[in-house]
């Protein structure tokens, strides 16, 4: 039998790296890339806020049990709206109304809310995917202030150091599930 010959192989030989193919995909994808980040908007609704409102706002940031007030929005359903305070929750609805998501009702439950935890500034919404982004505008308004100019709700101002009324309920609004599909 024969013996197979052995190849030899030189590892130290040296090869050019053609970048061209890389050059030529570099420079198709970044007019792409320039030409879609300017439909890519991130819009910030921005609200002047009373200071007395923005001070309330930035303590309850700061204590460790806040009471969290969640809105969760469902085409089928409604409105759901959920207290959670000291770790206990409790949960209101407002059902449709003809089909449609009822805005004058939720406003009366989100005033009656707003009575029962004047501390509170913030709240959760959380939007079924099936809610237009027209409709959730629609929710951010009716959650911001009060409609009515009689009815108010009281602050503490600490610069005249007693409370003070405002006509604002809800004004930071922060969507909870925007990582959802």
């Amino acid at each position: 039998m024969r013996r197979a010959k052995k190849i030899k192989i030189n590892h130290n030989s040296e090869f050019e790296l053609d970048l061209a193919p890389l050059l030529a995909v570099m420079v198709k994808l970044v007019p792409v890339l320039l030409v879609s980040s300017a439909f890519v908007q991130m819009m910030i609704i921005e609200t002047e806020l009373p200071q007395v409102v923005s001070e309330a706002i930035q303590r309850n940031d700061q204590d460790k049990t806040p009471t969290m007030i969640a809105l969760e929005v469902d085409a089928k359903d409604g409105f759901t709206v959920v207290v959670t305070k000291e770790g206990k929750e409790s949960t209101e609805s407002v059902p449709l109304k003809d089909g449609h998501l009822d805005l004058p009702a939720l406003h009366a439950k989100l005033v009656e809310v707003k009575k029962a935890h004047p501390e509170v500034f913030k709240i959760e919404l959380n939007p079924d995917g099936k809610i237009s982004y027209n409709e959730i505008v629609k929710v951010m308004d009716e959650a911001r202030q009060s409609r009515d100019n009689k009815v108010t709700f009281p602050v503490f101002d600490t610069k005249q150091g007693k409370n003070v009324e405002t006509k604002y309920m809800f004004p930071e609004v922060i969507f909870a599930n925007m990582m959802e599909g």
